[in-house]
């Protein structure tokens, strides 16, 4: 008994340690506010790989990890297709952590320095995992939004990050159910930024992107899904939404980072900047592909385009909304199809690794969701509400796009006038 109430008394007069050791939890401050609008945002989304040593502190890492993953008034901050099936670990000096979305802190998985399985050195590594029990699949396309949110947000933040496979987060000791995906370095980047504004846009049919009011802090918290469809989208509305999409970012990087010497981004990452996804729009009145550019690898400042051509005549949306799972989306004045072209997946004429196969599907779900949660975001800025439904038919979503076997629609993108069915 002495013993016990020795013990006792000495954890009363050190609750740290008693807090520290033994519910291994610490909350993280509130995440700060980004006024930055959005499409400033998504045009300097950028890869970053090299880092400086200054330590990131816990406020910056605290809005990235809110944005990424959190909980909003609305809900959560990413589109779920099917659940909530991702975990974000991040890796510090002292140990590793595993993000509580719902009490917004770090718990403690596991203590050590395992920054080291990062492909890149950088004072954070952030390692997303995917948990067996959800759809592959779905599941990254949902860690494709997480990993916008984290790019997006961290570049406002005069952070940098990149996206790399994540096998190597196994390393750590992942449960059984889980297997890692992406791991992410965030630190500061040792080329600060420098962008230079520069759309250079050959043959400009579609209207120049411009910067709406709403920051991307107010469209990650306002994001709307569509439940209803309705009404008619002006000119620049589609612009915008479908530069989001797919399209280029209109500054041009004067970092001279030694590891990125591409000039002009795109507004998503690609795995081996292979960017084999085709983007189809259809309206009441056709079905259109978006080109964005002259070249699939995008090294200099070349002109680029950003137009619709099209390639079928008619109103399609019904039959598109019942090879959904929307049915309701015939209505919907714009409809986003991203298809992935297996050829493009092979790499640059077939030199490169070849990611078209089934077991590298993850990879290009990742890609079309980045995709997708852009349409959301930028919907929103401009006060127009989408949402994300999946192909329920490939035989048929091919044959509306008149495209053989060589290519597989990924997700569909609705987007509407505000409704009352807006959430």
């Amino acid at each position: 008994m002495k013993v016990l109430f020795a013990i006792s008394l000495f954890l009363l007069a050190n609750p740290l340690i008693f807090y520290n050791k033994l519910e291994s939890e610490y909350p993280l401050p509130p995440p700060l506010k980004i006024d930055m609008p959005l499409e400033i945002a998504i045009n300097r989304r950028a890869s970053v790989r090299e880092f400086s040593d200054e330590p990131v502190d816990d406020e910056k890492l605290s809005t990235i990890l809110w944005a990424a993953y959190g909980y909003t008034k609305k809900g959560r901050t990413v589109h779920a297709l099917d659940g909530y099936g991702a975990k974000i670990y991040v890796l510090k000096e002292e140990a590793v952590y595993i993000y509580n979305p719902k009490r917004h802190s770090l718990i403690l998985f596991k203590e050590g320095d395992y920054r080291g399985i990062g492909q890149y050195e950088a004072p954070i590594q952030i390692g997303i995992a995917w948990n067996k029990d959800f759809d592959e699949n779905l599941t990254s396309a949902l860690i494709g939004q997480i990993a916008q949110n984290i790019a997006f947000t961290a570049n406002a933040l005069d952070l940098g990050t990149v996206v790399t496979v994540g096998m190597a987060l196994n390393k750590i000791g992942l449960p059984s159910n889980e297997t890692g995906k992406i791991i992410m370095p965030l630190g500061y980047p040792k080329y600060p930024y420098n962008f230079t504004y520069n759309p250079n846009i050959l043959f400009p049919v579609l209207p120049l992107i411009k910067n709406s009011t709403m920051s991307l802090t107010e469209a990650i918290e306002n994001r709307r899904e569509a439940t209803q469809f309705n009404g008619k989208l002006n000119l620049q509305e589609i612009s915008q939404i479908i530069w989001a999409s797919y399209g280029f970012s209109y500054y041009i990087d004067n970092s001279k980072s030694e590891l990125n010497p591409i000039v002009r981004h795109r507004v998503l990452p690609s795995a081996h900047a292979y960017y084999p996804l085709c983007i189809y729009a259809v309206t009441e009145k056709g079905i259109y592909r978006y080109f964005a550019g002259l070249y699939r690898y995008y090294m200099w400042n070349l002109p680029v385009l950003h137009l619709l051509i099209k390639i079928r005549s008619g109103d399609f949306r019904g039959e598109v909304a019942k090879a959904s799972s929307m049915p309701n989306i015939a209505s919907a004045p714009l409809i986003i199809i991203s298809v992935l072209d297996l050829r493009k997946a092979k790499g640059m004429i077939g030199l490169w690794d070849d990611f078209s196969s089934a077991k590298f599907r993850w990879l290009w779900y990742h890609e079309a969701g980045a995709s997708a949660y852009n349409v959301l975001l930028e919907a929103t800025a401009w006060n127009l509400s989408a949402n994300i439904a999946l192909p329920t038919d490939i035989a048929i979503i091919r044959s509306i796009l008149r495209l053989n076997n060589n290519f597989l629609p990924l997700l569909i993108v609705p987007v509407s006038k505000v409704k009352n069915g807006s959430i």
